[in-house]
């Protein structure tokens, strides 16, 4: 598929973003004692994310290096144990623009503090690693470096002409996959690239990046160009009508896929809730069962000893029994005798 952006207006973007960066770079002169090199890169947004996940780098050829050749830019590689084996490599094979060379089991032992990784990401602006060990290193490098665009480059570190490989892989700049909706490309370098240059890279580098995007062209919202400090300006976007097209057709989808998750869910709930419902009937019943047993077997037992204590005097009566048995005798008694002497006198 052609590309549908507009070279004028590419031009246009590119010499608007070089003459602002070196209005930028008089201003920085008189505040910085040294210079930072301002990196262009190529943002392109895209209408939804990818759900796959990948580490690997896709190598983009430019027609010019986008980064200042060596020793202006510092490279440097990690290796498999030993360091020492790689090292030796590479003076065999005559490379000079080498910095340094570390291996993994360095980096889990005298890089492994905080401060002298972030020292080591510094020192180098570009980072190549072997491509056996690419998966590894995000846990060993840790965020910093792919917050600072320093992801390491994989290369065949096996390949007969060394050199040339790693040629290759510094006057390339590299898509790096993600799961979201922004990606940037670094296609040159404002201060030693001129306006004509990285142009020509930016027209190179849009058509190859967009195939390696899910759907290219139809889900690419927008283009543009930026350096680390400045705005984005735009150079594509894509048109109102039907943008958002994919978006609902895939709302739909999932919305369908639900109900119909949702449905057999439904069933299976409701039969779940009937199961449930019976193994409770069924324990109710057997607990109904098991209660009432003990409960007529305690009412008789307990009935029995109530009535028992009820009938049988305690100490307390005894007691008060025998005082009201003494006092009633001696009632009666002199009852009794007053009666028997009132007979008397009437006889008398």
């Amino acid at each position: 598929m052609s590309s549908p952006v507009d070279q004028a207006q590419a031009s246009k973007a590119v010499d608007a973003l070089l003459k602002h960066h070196a209005k930028v770079a008089e201003e920085r002169e008189d505040t910085e004692l040294l210079a930072r090199d301002e990196h262009v890169w190529l943002v392109i947004n895209t209408k939804r994310g990818s759900t796959k996940r990948k580490l690997m780098p896709k190598r983009i050829q430019l027609p010019h290096p986008p980064l200042p050749p060596p020793p202006a830019t510092t490279v440097a590689i990690i290796t498999k144990p030993p360091q020492r084996t790689y090292k030796d490599l590479v003076t065999e094979h005559n490379i000079k623009f080498v910095n340094r060379v570390v291996d993994t089991d360095k980096l889990r032992g005298k890089w492994k503090p905080y401060e002298a990784r972030r020292n080591l990401m510094r020192e180098n602006d570009l980072w190549l690693a072997d491509e056996r060990i690419v998966p590894s290193l995000p846990k060993l490098l840790g965020k910093m470096f792919f917050q600072a665009k320093k992801q390491p480059i994989p290369v065949n570190l096996q390949r007969k002409d060394l050199k040339a490989e790693l040629g290759r892989a510094i006057n390339s700049t590299y898509f790096h996959p993600s799961t979201g909706t922004s990606h940037s490309i670094r296609i040159s370098t404002a201060g030693s690239t001129s306006s004509a240059e990285t142009l020509a890279n930016l027209l190179a580098a849009i058509p190859s990046a967009v195939e390696l995007i899910e759907d290219q062209w139809d889900n690419v919202l927008s283009i543009g160009i930026k350096t680390s400090t400045s705005v984005l300006l735009p150079i594509y976007a894509s048109k109102l009508d039907g943008r958002f097209d994919v978006k609902e057709k895939a709302a739909k989808a999932d919305v369908e896929m639900d109900e119909g998750k949702g449905k057999g869910k439904g069933k299976a709930k409701r039969a779940a809730e009937v199961e449930e419902k019976e193994v409770k009937g069924e324990k109710k019943t057997k607990t109904t069962k098991d209660t009432e047993a003990p409960v007529v077997k305690t009412s008789s037992t307990s009935s029995k000893p109530s009535a028992a204590k009820s009938s049988a005097p305690t100490k307390a009566d005894k007691l008060a029994g025998k005082s009201t048995g003494k006092k009633t005798s001696s009632v009666t008694k002199s009852a009794k005798a007053a009666v028997v002497g009132k007979s008397k006198s009437k006889s008398k």
